[in-house]
């Protein structure tokens, strides 16, 4: 049952890794996609191109939406580089090719870069419990301020939901 799991998992994360370049390449586009416009409520242009779409979301929800007395933090604003390096999308994309090649390792007989086999599994439990968690924050942000939801990073949500409870139904 732990090679069918680990199969299942990488075919998950691949589709995931899909998911999120796709999400990347709508962040960057001057305009949604046709792909993305599902009529109202169901609107990825408009969740990929907030503010909340980047990690500097996090500083804009405590600012702007709830009022508290912290600098806002744009580094997202400097310029297309730092744009990628914090859109949530390509670093969800670069975590879940960490979680294909931490599975990998998990299997094999190697370490992956600084993590010992012995630990990956904690490592593949970790990161998919957080990104359940980020993607929660997410979710609620689509629901209560943007009041509008992306059909792909609803599929994502699936996709690491899914991802966790195979990761944390996996043996050493």
């Amino acid at each position: 049952m732990s090679k069918n799991m680990n199969k299942v998992l990488k075919i998950l994360l691949i589709l995931g890794m899909l998911i999120s370049l796709f999400l990347v390449y709508e962040h960057f586009s001057p305009n949604a996609s046709k792909f993305c416009d599902f009529g109202e409520g169901l609107d990825c242009g408009i969740v990929n191109k907030s503010p909340y779409a980047n990690l500097d979301g996090i500083s804009y929800l405590f600012t702007i939406d709830f009022g508290w007395p912290i600098p806002l933090i744009d580094i997202s604003g400097i310029n297309w580089f730092f744009n990628l390096l914090t859109s949530n999308a390509f670093l969800g994309f670069l975590t879940l090719v960490f979680l294909f090649f931490l599975v990998n390792a998990h299997e094999g007989k190697k370490n992956f870069l600084f993590i010992k086999k012995k630990d990956s599994l904690a490592w593949m439990k970790g990161i998919t419990l957080f990104g359940v968690v980020y993607g929660f924050y997410l979710f609620l942000i689509q629901h209560y301020i943007l009041k509008t939801y992306c059909v792909y990073c609803l599929a994502l949500d699936v996709v690491l939901i899914s991802s966790l409870i195979i990761v944390w139904r996996m043996k050493k």
